[in-house]
């Protein structure tokens, strides 16, 4: 496998990450602002919005500035460039097991507006809505599924030895490049 890092990219990647992140930050506070203040015909439902918003942010904000990932194609791992990388020395799958677990919560957070959202329309004829029960149950396996999937990856971590072979057998030429990164996780 030849496989070939430009040697801007961490530095590209970091100032797309910079300016999408401040984006984000000044779109979701507005976007809260707006479920807050400017949203009272929504009455009950826009605290789902809000919830799913600011789990949307939470997201945001990991991924632009704390973790930034510079992901090392067609091999599966990377390396992060990120707060959490540079000055506290949190290994990327550490970090990227924190990701996949604010994307989970996201996902329930949009599961759970749209069955909110749901019970709202079924309700006005009284027809399919769901009781309360299997409503929190279907949330419940949400988060069940979201913490499931969060250990599994967790423990699918191979060894530093494991993956300096990987990358002496399969991407020899980023040998000395990749192993100047302490951040490093490689997947075989």
């Amino acid at each position: 496998m030849k496989v070939d890092l430009h040697p801007q990219l961490p530095a590209v990647l970091t100032v797309l990450l910079d300016i999408s992140g401040t984006v984000d930050v000044f779109t979701n506070s507005l976007v809260v602002y707006l479920v807050i203040f400017k949203s009272p015909a929504l009455k009950r439902f826009r605290y789902y919005l809000l919830y799913s918003q600011l789990n949307t942010a939470v997201v945001d904000v990991y991924l632009a500035f704390l973790m930034k990932p510079v992901p090392i194609f067609p091999a599966m791992g990377g390396y992060t460039t990120g707060i959490l990388a540079t000055w506290f020395g949190i290994s990327s799958h550490v970090q990227m097991t924190i990701m996949i677990f604010n994307m989970g919560m996201q996902a329930v957070a949009i599961f759970q507006t749209f069955l909110a959202k749901h019970q709202a329309i079924v309700s006005i004829d009284r027809r399919r809505v769901l009781r309360k029960l299997f409503y929190w149950r279907l949330v419940g396996i949400g988060f069940f599924l979201t913490i499931v999937t969060i250990w599994l990856y967790y423990l699918g971590d191979i060894s530093k030895e494991q993956q300096i072979e990987y990358i002496r057998k399969n991407i020899p030429n980023l040998e000395q490049i990749l192993m100047s990164n302490p951040s490093l996780d490689i997947y075989d």
